[in-house]
Order: structure tokens, then C-alpha cells, then sequence
């Protein structure tokens, strides 16, 4: 009994404190309190941002590949005016480290599997059917846009020499008409008012006139002679497949391999296949490709699918 009694003094003390003290944290624990605390507490005000950033990063990052997916889709169905599953080169060699030929475009499914005397024949139908020739004299007003220097606006760019001049035409003083395949050894004439193999854009380039001259009706090759040209490097794969172009277009054209100064004859064949390899198709060649479908409606299928070259020579 003596130890409780001696303890009441000091108990009754604390109790008082603890009384106090509970008294005086008595507004931290009102209701009004409490949802201060809940909506302003560092901790929670913290997990809250992080948890609506996340999700925020999240909407957002999954919205923009698919928005990003969506638009590279619809622009690539889109760089053209015809079929949308065309197979570019560019595409080609993008997915594939060797073209092959599968899942031709719709634009030439029904060359597909062929090769040979088989696939020159269906493509030479596919090129011909709905083309639309404009006339040699239209050219003119044409080149500017099919040859057109993309950082440059309203100048084109040289075949021959590379260099950038005014698109506008002045009656050949600046840059004239250049036929790939020369005029005299293509068999029929060029004149303002006529749409024939002369006027095909296909086979014409903005050439420097002293250039054109020059070059003649010289076949194409690596050494100069009295019956080869060369021309710069940077061309050389897009005059190789102007040229087969021009050969499976028109059934009386033949690349040979030799030079030839006969109508109806072109070369160096075994050169221009190297060409091809060397110097790839490249968007300058692709862009124009799309020009000049937009004006003849028809395509030069060696830019389209270079490995049709393979399945033919």
C-alpha cells in the first residue's frame, strides 16, 4: 500500500500533462483538419503527380506511335497518283536486303513470276496501256517540273554537267531537250506539234546545249571514243534505266552490247547493267518517276523495281 500511495502524486502530474497536451492539439485533429491534410500533404501531392504524369506519358507516347505509324502508312499510300500497294525501290531495299519478286504492286501484278521474253512482253503492256504522250513542244514546259532542283525552287537540274540554272524556258539558250536515247537513232522525228517515242519525258533531260552537242548520238560507256560518252557518275544509273526503259516501251528499240551509230540501236548494254548497280535508284529518280506519271500515265518500271533488270538481261 505504501508504493501506490507514494506513486499517486506522480501520476496524477502526468495525467495532467497528458491532458494538456491533448488540449492543446486539439484543432489538428478537426475534420477540417484532416482534409488539409489529405489533399495538401507533400507525400500525397507528390504521388498524385507522378502517378497522373505516368499515365499522362503514357496516353501520350502510345498516342504519338500510333499517330506516327498512321502517318507514315498513309504517306508512303500516298506518294503516288496510282495503285497505292505500289513497291517502291526505296521500300524495297528498306525491308529487303535483296529485292525479290514477290508481291508485285498492283500496278504491275500481272508481271508477276515472269521473267525473261515473258516479263518483257507484259511489261511493255503494262507501260503502253493508258499511256498519254505529250507532244515534243510540251516538253518544254515540262522538264521544269519532271528534272525540277529540289533545293532550288523554279530551276532544274543539268543531266549532263550537274549544275542548277533557271527552269524557265528561253528557247534553249539556258538548257535544251537531251534524248537518252538519240533522236536520230530512235527512227522517228521530234517536232513541237508530235507525241511519239521523241516526245516521251520518259527519255528527255534539261541539257546544257554545248553538253548536248557534244555528247551527239554517242553510245554510253566507261572510256571516251569517237562513238562513246561518258557522263558523270552520279547519272549514270538513271541514264541505264532511261535506256531500258525506252527498250521494253518500244518493240523496235534494242540495246546492243557494242557501240552503234544504226537507227533503232543503242549501247553499251554490258556497261549500262553495271551502271544500274553502281548508281542505285535514288529519290531524285523516284520523284521524277511520279512527275512524269502524273503527266504520261505511265511509269519506268526499272525505277519502280530494279530487280526486274536481274529477270531480264
Amino acid at each position: 500500500m505504501k508504493k501506490e500511495h507514494t506513486h499517486k502524486p506522480l501520476i496524477s502530474i502526468l495525467s495532467l500533462f497528458l491532458a494538456l497536451v491533448l488540449s492543446a492539439c486539439a484543432p489538428l485533429g478537426s475534420s477540417s483538419s484532416t482534409s488539409t491534410l489529405d489533399s495538401s500533404s507533400p507525400l500525397l501531392s507528390s504521388t498524385s503527380t507522378v502517378d497522373s504524369t505516368s499515365s499522362s506519358s503514357l496516353t501520350t507516347s502510345t498516342s504519338s506511335e500510333t499517330s506516327s505509324s498512321f502517318n507514315s502508312t498513309s504517306s508512303f499510300m500516298s506518294s503516288s497518283s496510282y495503285p497505292s500497294s505500289i513497291q517502291t525501290s526505296s521500300d524495297i531495299s528498306s525491308t529487303n536486303s535483296t529485292p525479290l519478286p514477290i508481291d508485285l504492286s498492283t500496278y504491275y501484278s500481272s508481271a508477276e513470276g515472269l521473267e525473261g521474253a515473258a516479263l518483257v512482253t507484259e511489261l511493255h503492256a503494262i507501260i503502253n496501256q493508258g499511256v498519254r504522250l505529250k507532244t515534243y513542244g510540251d516538253a518544254r514546259y515540262l522538264l521544269d517540273d519532271t528534272d525540277a532542283d529540289p533545293n532550288k525552287p523554279g530551276n532544274v537540274l543539268l543531266i549532263y554537267l550537274g549544275t542548277s540554272v533557271s527552269g524557265t524556258w528561253d528557247n534553249g539558250a539556258t538548257w535544251n531537250r537531251e534524248h537518252v536515247w538519240p533522236q536520230s537513232l530512235l527512227g522517228v522525228s521530234a517536232s513541237n506539234g508530235t507525241a511519239n517515242a521523241a516526245s516521251d519525258l520518259h527519255n528527255l533531260k534539261p541539257s546544257n546545249p554545248r553538253t548536248n552537242s557534244s555528247r551527239g548520238n554517242k553510245c554510253f560507256d566507261d572510256t571516251v571514243s569517237s562513238m562513246t560518252y561518258v557522263p558523270r557518275e552520279e547519272v549514270r544509273g538513271d541514264i541505264a534505266r532511261i535506256l531500258f526503259y525506252m527498250d521494253i516501251m518500244y518493240s523496235h528499240l534494242t540495246l546492243v552490247d557494242y557501240a552503234t551509230s544504226s537507227t533503232h540501236r543503242m549501247g553499251i548494254l554490258s556497261t549500262l547493267l553495271q551502271w544500274h548497280i553502281d548508281d542505285p535508284v535514288d529519290e531524285f529518280e523516284e520523284t521524277r518517276n511520279e512527275s512524269i506519271y502524273e503527266f504520261q500515265h505511265n511509269r519506268n518500271p526499272f525505277i519502280d523495281y530494279p530487280h526486274f533488270v536481274d529477270l531480264i538481261w
